[in-house]
């Protein structure tokens, strides 16, 4: 699976150097408390990948709770609150308007969002069943094993980031004025 704690400071070291603006924007780390309750909120048992990665950058530190732009997208990847907040919205939705066919179904109980716009239309999630990444889009069915784990989508981002900071030709993005752009 790799070292999720190296590859988010291997994010993190390169948006410090590179987006200080962005950068600005990341988390500290959530208590273990704090992440235990929100699982019992939940009623989902975080796999031990993401219960590492909050513990080096998940506590929320404003009401939005997001680490703005970091992913490609421009999307925010979630503190633990607005993990909570964007997760409960989700499985609201399933309930009042229940999937077709159960195995795929709009929202399911073991997804937990990771990263996602503003208004939670598109985004990333974590199936704490496999701990593969997954994505979902508004009015589209849910896509899985987009990412094998959240070590693979830190250092794959990292990848794209890099290829902005060398100046790559066909890089995805770019830093304006201290914050990262992604283009694509």
């Amino acid at each position: 699976m790799g070292d999720v704690q190296l590859a988010w400071q291997r994010l993190v070291d390169w948006l410090e150097t590179n987006a200080p603006k962005t950068a600005s924007s990341i988390l500290a780390p959530a208590p273990p408390s704090a992440i235990t309750a929100a699982e019992e909120r939940m009623c989902v048992v975080f796999p031990a990948e993401l219960r590492t990665w909050l513990q080096a950058s998940g506590a929320d530190k404003d009401p939005e709770g997001v680490m703005e732009g970091v992913m490609p997208g421009n999307r925010d990847v979630l503190g633990l609150a607005a993990m909570e907040r964007t997760y409960h919205f989700k499985m609201e939705i399933e309930r009042d308007d229940p999937s077709d066919d159960p195995e795929f179904p709009f929202w399911h109980e073991q997804w937990i969002p990771i990263v996602s716009d503003d208004d939670a239309c598109y985004g990333k999630f974590l199936d704490a069943r496999s701990g593969q990444i997954g994505s979902f889009g508004d009015g589209d069915a849910p896509a899985f094993g987009v990412h094998e784990s959240l070590t693979v989508l830190f250092s794959e981002t990292v990848v794209l980031m890099e290829q902005i900071s060398a100046g790559a030709r066909d890089a995805p993005g770019r830093v304006q004025d201290g914050r990262l752009i992604w283009d694509r």
